[in-house]
Formats: C-alpha cells, sequence, structure tokens
C-alpha cells in the first residue's frame, strides 16, 4: 500500500511539473476589452474562440470583455505560413525572444500593423500545446511556452489562460494616446537623467606600495629613518620622513551628465607620523611630532550605468584629476623641557603645498535610485613646486622635501544620489 501511494505521489508531481512549462516573459501588455487574435497554424487541434474568450473571463477579471476570433488573414498569408513554419523548428524549451525575430519585412511590417491586437500563436506538440504571443512593440514572440494538451477543450483552454494571461489588463488606449506614445522619446533617453548628482562620505587606507611591484623601488623611502630632525637617505619623497601607511578620511561630491562623463571634487584628510630614529638621543625632548594631510581634488569621470533590478543600479567608471596637498605639523616637546634644542630649531620644513595628479577605477551600487555604496582604488602623486625662483640664501634655508611621492590608495564611500 506504502509502495502505491508512493508511485502515484509521484506521478501527480510529475503531472503537475510538466503542465506548464513557459519558455520566457518579456512582459508584455494585456489590454482590458483587447483583441485576441488566434493564429491556429496545426490544424490537428481546434481552438474555440468563444470559449476561449469564455475562459479569459473566467480566470482574469480584469480582462474586461474581449473579443476572439481565428486570424484568417495570417493563415492564408504565404510569409505569415513560411514564419510560422519557422518558428515551429525554433519555438522549444530554452529559446530566447531574440533568436525568434521575424526577419521578413513583410512579416514586420504585419507585427507592427497589430494596433494593441495579441496574435496568439497556437501549434500541437507532443504532450502538449505549444503557445506565443505576439504584439506590435516588438518583432519577436512576447511570451512563449506550452501546456499539458487536455481532450477535454474547456480545461485546456483554462490552461492558456491562467497560463499566458493572468496578468492585470491595463485600459486600451485611444488612437491620440497611441500617437502620443509613439511620438515620445525612445526607452533609453526617457530612462537616463540630464544630471545625476552625488554625495559621500568615506574610509580609506593608503600606502607606497604598489601591489604587484618590487619591494625594492621603495625599501629606501619605507624603511629611512629621520635623525636629528632632518637627516634622512634623501629628500625625494615624502615617504622618507613621515608614515606612508595609514588610513584617511575623505567627503566627495560629484555628477554625470547623461550617464556617461561626470565630475568629482574631493577632500581628503590623514595623519602621518614622523619616523624618527629611535636611537637618536636628540629625540629624548620630543613629546610627540606628526604632519595632518589635507587634500583637495578635482577629477573627471567616465562611467556606464547598468539596471539590474527595480531597486539596483550598478556604475563602474574610471576617473583621472589632479589635487592640491597640504601638510600642518603638529610638533611640541615635553613639559619639562624649557627650550627646545638647536636641531629642534632648525628642523626640516615640507612645502606649502604640492601639486599631483590622481588615476583610479572604482564602481557605485545604488539601491531605491538613492542610496549607494562605492568602492575605487587608484594611484595619487605629489610633486614639489619646481617653477619657484632659487634663493641666494639656499643653502642656509630648511631641506626642501617631496619632489616626488606615490602612493596607492583603496576606499568604501557611503553616497546620496539625486537625479534632475
Amino acid at each position: 500500500m506504502k509502495k502505491l501511494l508512493y508511485v502515484l505521489l509521484i506521478s501527480m508531481l510529475a503531472v503537475i511539473s510538466h503542465a506548464k512549462d513557459i519558455y520566457f516573459d518579456s512582459h508584455y501588455t494585456l489590454w482590458k476589452d483587447g483583441d485576441i487574435l488566434i493564429w491556429n497554424v496545426d490544424k490537428s487541434i481546434t481552438i474555440d474562440p468563444k470559449e476561449f474568450c469564455l475562459s479569459l473571463k473566467r480566470n482574469n477579471t480584469s480582462i474586461g470583455d474581449p473579443k476572439c476570433r481565428i486570424f484568417g488573414e495570417w493563415e492564408r498569408d504565404s510569409v505569415a505560413l513560411r514564419y510560422a513554419t519557422w518558428l515551429g523548428y525554433n519555438l522549444e524549451p530554452g529559446a530566447k525572444a531574440e533568436y525568434l525575430k521575424a526577419r521578413h519585412p513583410a512579416m514586420i511590417a504585419k507585427i507592427q500593423a497589430l494596433e494593441d491586437k495579441i496574435v496568439m500563436y497556437v501549434s500541437k506538440v507532443e504532450g502538449g500545446v505549444r503557445v506565443a504571443l505576439f504584439d506590435e512593440t516588438a518583432g519577436t514572440p512576447k511570451m512563449a511556452g506550452t501546456v499539458a494538451f487536455n481532450s477535454d477543450p474547456i480545461a485546456l483552454y483554462d490552461d492558456m489562460a491562467n497560463s499566458f494571461f493572468d496578468r492585470p489588463a491595463k485600459r486600451r488606449l485611444t488612437k491620440k494616446e497611441r500617437e502620443k506614445l509613439a511620438s515620445e522619446p525612445d526607452e533609453y533617453y526617457q530612462e537616463t537623467p540630464n544630471f545625476n548628482g552625488w554625495i559621500g562620505v568615506g574610509l580609506g587606507y593608503s600606502q607606497a606600495k604598489i601591489p604587484l611591484t618590487p619591494d625594492n623601488w621603495y625599501r629606501s623611502h619605507i624603511d629611512s629613518k629621520v635623525r636629528k630632525y632632518r637627516v634622512t637617505k634623501d629628500s625625494t619623497s615624502l615617504w622618507n620622513f613621515i608614515d606612508d601607511s595609514d588610513p584617511f578620511l575623505s567627503l566627495y561630491a560629484g555628477g554625470t551628465w547623461y550617464g556617461f562623463i561626470g565630475a568629482e571634487i574631493i577632500y581628503r584628510v590623514a595623519k602621518h607620523n614622523v619616523k624618527t630614529d629611535s636611537k637618536d638621543t636628540s629625540y629624548d625632548e620630543l613629546d610627540y611630532w606628526y604632519f595632518y594631510q589635507h587634500e583637495i581634488g578635482l577629477s573627471i569621470h567616465l562611467s556606464k550605468t547598468f539596471p539590474m533590478n527595480k531597486w539596483l543600479d550598478i556604475t563602474p567608471f574610471v576617473f583621472l584629476g589632479f589635487q592640491y596637498s597640504f601638510f600642518v605639523e603638529e610638533i611640541d616637546v615635553k613639559d619639562d623641557v624649557k627650550k627646545p634644542s638647536a636641531a629642534y630649531e632648525k628642523r626640516v620644513e615640507f612645502e606649502e603645498v604640492y601639486k599631483g595628479a590622481l588615476v583610479g577605477i572604482g564602481s557605485q551600487f545604488v539601491f531605491a535610485k538613492h542610496y549607494g555604496i562605492s568602492l575605487r582604488t587608484g594611484i595619487s602623486s605629489r610633486g614639489r613646486d619646481t617653477y619657484s625662483d632659487p634663493s641666494p640664501d639656499a643653502a642656509a634655508e630648511p631641506t626642501t622635501i617631496g619632489g616626488s611621492t606615490i602612493d596607492c590608495f583603496v576606499s568604501l564611500g557611503l553616497e546620496y544620489h539625486w537625479v534632475l
């Protein structure tokens, strides 16, 4: 008995699983009180228009009072007949709508002339009935699939209505409304705003070593120590004097025009300790010594938005820009030191401003059109101002440093977006 029940259960599940097989659904519009044109290319199955309309009304109360008839015009047309024969060979499970597009100009013109009518292609296959729906909006089927064959025509029509006409029906457009809709810009133009802006705050991390590059490019800078407040291996890089690996905070705002080109202004701040030599007794008087790094930059963005679904858009981008860097010194001696040493007074000085460039890539993940997460990585540089005139007292001046300072960075930001 248990074995019999098991076999019956498996059989029932098999029947249910094969009762309906939808190949694809492009979400066509079902019109209230619409016209359903039955394109029956297989005379081994008969579709009664009146009974089919009753099934539509019985299974979808929003459809109103549809009108169903046999689409004899296409059944007698040689161009339509060739397309129907070709569909019979190519319309199968796994097929995609774009691969089933009508190619003949006359067939395309027939589909475009439907004006709110729905054509229901019907043919019989082994164990089922194959159905494909067409409307005027595309030269491909909007929906296709099969339902299990049933010798009871009423039950078969109910299955077809439930499988292919189960969506809410909309009011049919008037002639003037159709003309207005046809004159509107294309879908891409409508969905692409003139301006998409954002503001954000981010946390990141920067370091001198660029991944996948040799260590010996940076070892002289990273391992360098500062002795007697100014002496180091060389002064070509700021990283000879201050720590290169530190977190930073960024504030930024920007926007893109027409979903492609944009600009962004960014402010970044970080704290870098001076790399003092712990063996140097000159620093016994020192309480602390570090620099705040302030940067203001402007970059150009090139991007492309990919709508994933109704609540998520992904926008990868590349950016290229310039920046100005300012280093603000914070230093003091211990409370018990009455007068700093001469080395303290003659310590190294940074330039007032450094000029540089930044380049990188990133991606914005925007949820519900307004709330975003931004990931980005890139390389930035800072260079000494080489345009200043040399001073005759240069030998007596403190050492100037930072002629070539490069680092890489990665950051994560939270953003708010809006469109205009």
